[in-house]
């Protein structure tokens, strides 16, 4: 990619998404280094700026699902900076049947992220002023985590503090044993199949869009809506299963996290969320991987579920005052700036 498609602020399309306020964002597709193109939005400048916040998504999900968390971090005082992941939301999906999920390895998100954080993140932070915080969900939670362990020896700094709420360390496969789910991935990659649907997969259920009280991702009927609800409005937002090839590669980063992965070595500060009975992702990873990050904080919230930044208020507004207590230490010697200003450490 040439320096000169680095992101500049005049570049943005008029494409509108509310920031939860009414606030207008702009956005545009930015190309990445294989010419993959994916949707990324800015929000404005808050009136008093704390600095530069970049979300990354779960899987399946998309920038407008996010509105309520970009508000929150707004009145914190951070600009907002989040993408569609490939394969997802509207950045670009190659295969015929758009609602596969299908990835072959995720240091291709790894990769994808670098070049939203050169592209966009980087020129966005230097002219709001402040340090760069990430807040990321689920599978984004992984993405982030495997890029601090890549950065650990050339730019450790990249992020002031990082946030992962229930991160996808492992997938929950239920009562199928990892050794089977191994198998069967391997075995559908055998076969030529790696593009398809894995046992049990296929396009998104309408059925979904229906709160049910035992449902694995909120106890909260508005915030499930809000995900759910634009896949009945806006069909191509749709994202089903995932191939053959995602589940493999979900293994292999489960494996680089708990065998390889130079996580002792990140000096970044990391508050880690999770929730103990979530059934999307398996809790004990968490715990796993945040005894060997160098810098970690974990909480744990019983009786929440997967979406702890949408679960009900009782529980969101303590995931909300665990962040800011974490960002007050963490921040504690950046100084707020008008907007358009300059921040000095």
């Amino acid at each position: 990619m040439a320096d000169d498609a680095v992101w500049t602020a005049s570049e943005f399309a008029a494409d509108r998404v509310s920031n939860g306020d009414g606030a207008p964002v702009e956005m545009r597709h930015v190309a990445m280094r294989d010419g993959v193109r994916l949707r990324v939005a800015v929000w404005p400048v808050p009136e008093r700026v704390r600095g530069t916040a970049l979300v990354l998504t779960g899987r399946a999900e998309f920038i407008e699902k996010y509105a309520e968390t970009v508000g929150a971090l707004t009145a914190r005082g951070f600009r907002v900076v989040a993408f569609d992941w490939r394969n997802q939301g509207l950045s670009d999906r190659p295969l015929p049947n758009r609602q596969i999920h299908h990835l072959t390895d995720f240091t291709t998100l790894v990769d994808d992220l670098d070049e939203i954080h050169r592209q966009v993140v980087a020129p966005v932070a230097a002219a709001t002023g402040g340090p760069v915080i990430l807040l990321a969900h689920s599978m984004g939670a992984l993405v982030a985590t495997l890029a601090l362990a890549r950065h650990v020896g050339d730019d450790p700094g990249r992020y002031a503090a990082v946030l992962l709420a229930a991160p996808m360390y492992a997938i929950n496969s239920g009562l199928l044993p990892r050794w089977l789910v191994r198998v069967l991935a391997s075995l559908g990659l055998t076969c030529g199949q790696g593009a398809r649907y894995a046992l049990g997969q296929g396009d998104y259920d309408p059925a979904e869009g229906r709160f049910r009280l035992d449902n694995r991702i909120t106890a909260d009927p508005r915030r499930y809506a809000a995900f759910h609800g634009p896949f009945a409005e806006r069909p191509e937002l749709r994202v089903g299963g995932v191939s053959f090839a995602w589940v493999a590669a979900a293994l292999d980063a489960e494996e680089a996290l708990r065998d390889r992965l130079p996580l002792e070595r990140v000096g970044t500060p990391v508050l880690l969320l999770s929730a103990p009975a979530d059934r999307v992702v398996r809790a004990a990873a968490h715990r796993a991987v945040a005894a060997r990050l160098g810098n970690a904080h974990l909480v744990e919230y019983p009786g929440a579920r997967h979406e702890l930044l949408m679960e009900e208020d009782a529980i969101r507004d303590r995931v909300w005052a665990d962040i800011d207590a974490f960002l007050d230490r963490t921040l504690s010697h950046k100084a707020l700036a008008p907007a358009g200003g300059s921040v000095v450490g």
